[in-house]
């Protein structure tokens, strides 16, 4: 959709907030009521003097008039219409922009409506794998059965035989309410059983991940309050680089008494991992790399140092309780990004080094994913970083973190194309696979990914396998080392990719797992 398509939409809106006319906005902005009606219907642009006066008048906040919201919002609707759902229904070209421009609280509202679909088709499938060849679920049956039919008998007993005897029709009815808790109990275990939580779990709803991803990308993935802390703290501690483990572990035990621990994994890989509040002290796996530990460390500082700051953030945000959790979890982690790459010597090393991840990873004694994660949230004002996209996936194609910095679509119904280089970099583990990436809209960007194994701890613990993909408009590839030697300027040598099967319009892709539903 145009940027000024949205801004046109949404000036208008604005307008009706303040209960003005034509006339009386144009006069406050020294334009003409005409100018303004071109502005209203997209014939016009709103330029910056007029963004600069719009501030001024109505004490309005530019980044609203950036049109970013409305473009992911957009995004996501073609992604809601690209599912089966919809494939009887045509949707003309611009009908979705103009639909976003003129009613985006009806749009979210179909987005709401969406996720609970598919939240429920989820649900359906996983119950329909789960109760097809279940010992539980055919031992269960019998004894529903053998109730039911126990109760029906007797109630037609007592149904039948008017002269029944008093004490002996007590009797019957009383083995009719054993009969009859026992049925509920067991409907209540068979629910149990089929949702994991009981009837509540057949409530669809949109999922918590989905709820702090959109947050994540409303705030830009840049939490000021958290940086500033973070800086604040790291003085206090008087942290040098890099930041070692050991030297976290000094400040948490002198700080806040609590003594780190690591342990060996169990048989089956796993730790019992996390902060013991009754024994003071957080447990580490032995098999942990050390900036990982060193991460795990700095993130336990931030939840006992900054845990008024955190609750604040998270109560502000008003997320359901899970979402609230996990966004606790994330912001906590935001600031041990904080406090073991700061921010200004992580972005001057980055230019420093042309962004060249391994060498960071060595300056500032992090993992690639840290680094990768950390470039992508370099957006402060007047000394912003790159305009990174972040991207992390596992080997069976599940989006676990994303943020699409760059302008980059990243599908949130449907799984990313094939084409993509986060793929094949399982391919080549460990090494860095490069990409110049053309999507069907013609906008081109360049990407690097790299898949890492992180072991399981012992022998026969399986170990995981995660590729991390950084990205950004192809215009500013060249600040990167990765696009040295390569010819960023011919667009025949880009791969042709698109966001995913259901809404690529691509005719000729021999990878296409699903039919286009937009050609």
């Amino acid at each position: 959709m145009p940027r000024q398509a949205m801004l046109g939409n949404k000036l208008r809106r604005l307008r009706h907030r303040q209960g003005l006319t034509q006339v009386a906005m144009a006069a406050q902005l020294g334009i003409s009521p005409s100018y303004l009606n071109l502005i209203e219907h997209n014939q016009r642009a709103l330029n910056r003097p007029l963004l600069l006066k719009l501030a001024d008048s109505f004490d309005v906040d530019l980044k609203a008039f950036s049109g970013n919201e409305e473009a992911r919002l957009l995004a996501d609707l073609a992604e809601l219409f690209g599912d089966p759902l919809f494939r009887d229904i045509e949707i003309g070209e611009g009908e979705l922009s103009d639909m976003v421009g003129a009613a985006p609280g009806v749009c979210q509202g179909l987005l709401t409506l969406y996720r609970s679909y598919r939240a429920l088709q989820d649900q359906i499938s996983g119950l329909s794998e789960r109760l097809a060849d279940d010992p539980f679920l055919a031992e269960s049956s019998h004894q529903l059965l053998t109730l039911l039919t126990s109760i029906r008998s007797f109630a037609e007993i007592l149904h039948d035989n008017a002269d029944l005897a008093e004490t002996r029709r007590k009797k019957f009815v009383r083995i009719m309410l054993e009969e009859s808790e026992k049925l509920t109990g067991l409907v209540n275990e068979l629910f149990d059983f089929i949702t994991g939580e009981g009837l509540q779990g057949l409530r669809g709803a949109e999922t918590p991940a989905d709820e702090v991803s959109d947050l994540l990308q409303a705030r830009g993935n840049h939490f000021p309050e958290l940086e500033e802390a973070a800086e604040a703290l790291r003085e206090d501690l008087e942290l040098q680089l890099p930041n070692s483990a050991e030297a976290l572990a000094e400040r948490l035990f002198g700080r806040h008494g609590v003594e780190v621990r690591y342990r060996e994994a169990n048989g089956a890989g796993e730790a019992e991992l996390g902060f013991d509040e009754t024994r003071r002290c957080l447990v580490l796996p032995r098999s942990l790399p050390a900036a990982s530990a060193a991460f795990g460390i700095a993130r336990q500082i931030g939840l006992m140092s900054q845990e008024p700051l955190l609750e604040a953030r998270v109560a502000k945000a008003q997320l359901s309780d899970p979402a609230a959790a996990i966004y606790r979890e994330l912001l906590a982690g935001y600031f041990a990004a904080a406090l073991l790459l700061p921010y200004a010597p992580f972005r001057d090393s980055a230019r420093e080094l042309r962004h060249d991840v391994d060498l960071l990873t060595q300056r500032f004694g992090a993992s690639f994913e840290q680094v990768c994660q950390r470039l992508s949230s370099l957006h402060r004002p007047g000394a912003e970083g790159l305009p990174f996209h972040f991207l992390k996936v596992d080997i069976a194609g599940n989006i676990a973190k994303r943020f699409g910095g760059s302008g980059l679509r990243i599908p949130r119904f449907g799984g990313l194309c094939p084409r993509w280089n986060v793929h094949a970099a399982f391919m080549r583990p460990d090494r860095i696979d490069r990409q110049v990436m053309r999507m069907g809209d013609g906008t081109t960007y360049f990407s690097i990914a790299k898949a890492v194994i992180k072991a399981g701890g012992g022998f026969g613990a399986p170990p995981s396998y995660q590729a991390i993909c950084l990205g950004c408009e192809v215009s500013f590839a060249r600040r990167l080392v990765y696009a040295d030697g390569m010819d960023l300027d011919n667009p025949d040598t880009a791969v042709p990719v698109g966001v995913h099967c259901r809404i690529c319009e691509r005719k000729d892709c021999a990878q296409r797992a699903f039919p286009s539903l937009v050609r």
